[in-house]
């Protein structure tokens, strides 16, 4: 199927990202069973085999995204690829190491990258329904591995884990015959997991009221009005240092500043944080166009041209995730 046919799906609104309430282990645990899961491009690490995904094809990433009420928490877990969090609303508290003994706080636009080997979770503690994006590198991520404890909770509250199954309810069925049921990693093997100090942690965070512009990059050439590039995850100028397969960026732009059609061979997902953006594609020998609202998100196909432009009253934040460590630089298209 040819890119243009689906071009219309590769634009994902936020209320049409659908939650998963019962994506992992913990589902039923108190404290994690009121948190949403969505698997928003790729399948990410769900454990349920019903997950519905917005975008199934490759990128080299997968995108998901996690939404807690007040005091709801993410179990500690770790990942085979490096894991990023977008803090998109509310404030987060996010915790690492085996007893989750390290903790720092994330507010509205705070990007982390956690790295692999490392027992990591997240707790909302603000007063409103939080929000977070999550970006996994590589296409198979490998799954996720549980703290020895989480399995014990889970199924003190009639979660399992089953091979061929994903989570099981025990409440409301018997385990199939048969079936092989997931163990817990050993305490041993996991307390030799990394484990990093807050000043050590603090590297791989990239606080929004500190950001710093890049003076010269390669879209320069193609900018227009008043905007921004801040490269947070990469191997050029990035404030947190990459190698994890994608590239991260923040455009921040006021009313009107945007940059003119380019085109990358590279796949690229634009995620509006703040405002309203316009995006204008062409590819294919068609063009159309798409408004960006907070939350939404566009997948552009490699080859095709896209602008973009600030176009709310208030100015505006978009996120830019590429698939490469060091992205090449864009033609610009006539």
């Amino acid at each position: 199927m040819k890119k243009l046919e689906t071009i219309g799906s590769r634009f994902v609104r936020r209320s049409e990202m659908v939650p998963c309430k019962s994506a992992f282990i913990d589902a039923h645990t108190p404290g994690s069973h009121l948190k949403d899961n969505f698997s928003i491009i790729g399948p990410g690490v769900t454990e349920n085999k019903e997950q519905f995904i917005n975008i199934r094809e490759p990128h080299g990433f997968n995108i998901g995204a996690a939404g807690q009420p007040p005091r709801i928490k993410n179990s500690l877990h770790s990942h085979f690829t490096a894991e990023v969090f977008l803090i998109h609303e509310g404030t987060f508290e996010i915790y690492w190491g085996l007893q989750s003994e390290n903790h720092t706080t994330l507010t509205e636009g705070d990007v982390v990258s956690i790295p692999t080997n490392c027992f990591r979770g997240f707790e909302n503690i603000g007063d409103k329904y939080g929000f977070l994006f999550a970006i996994l590198g590589g296409d198979d991520t490998g799954g996720v591995e549980w703290a020895p404890q989480v399995f014990k909770d889970a199924e003190d509250h009639g979660l399992v884990l089953l091979e061929d199954y994903g989570v099981w309810d025990t409440n409301k069925n018997p385990i199939p015959k048969g079936a092989t049921q997931v163990r817990p990693m050993s305490h041993e093997k996991a307390a030799t997991y990394n484990n990093y100090s807050t000043e050590e942690m603090e590297l791989r965070i990239c606080r929004s009221d500190s950001l710093k512009p890049l003076k010269n990059h390669p879209l320069k050439f193609g900018e227009y009005g008043s905007i921004q590039l801040h490269r947070l995850i990469g191997t050029k100028e990035a404030v947190i240092t990459g190698g994890d397969g994608f590239e991260l960026s923040l455009f921040i732009a006021k009313t009107g500043g945007g940059f003119k059609m380019l085109s990358r061979s590279e796949k690229e997902v634009l995620i509006c944080y703040e405002g309203i953006w316009k995006v204008d594609w062409t590819g294919e020998g068609q063009k159309g166009s798409f408004l960006l609202n907070a939350g939404d998100l566009f997948s552009v196909p490699e080859n095709f041209g896209r602008s973009i432009e600030c176009v709310g009253e208030n100015g505006g934040s978009l996120y830019s995730v590429i698939n490469d460590n060091s992205p090449k630089d864009p033609s610009w298209v006539n």
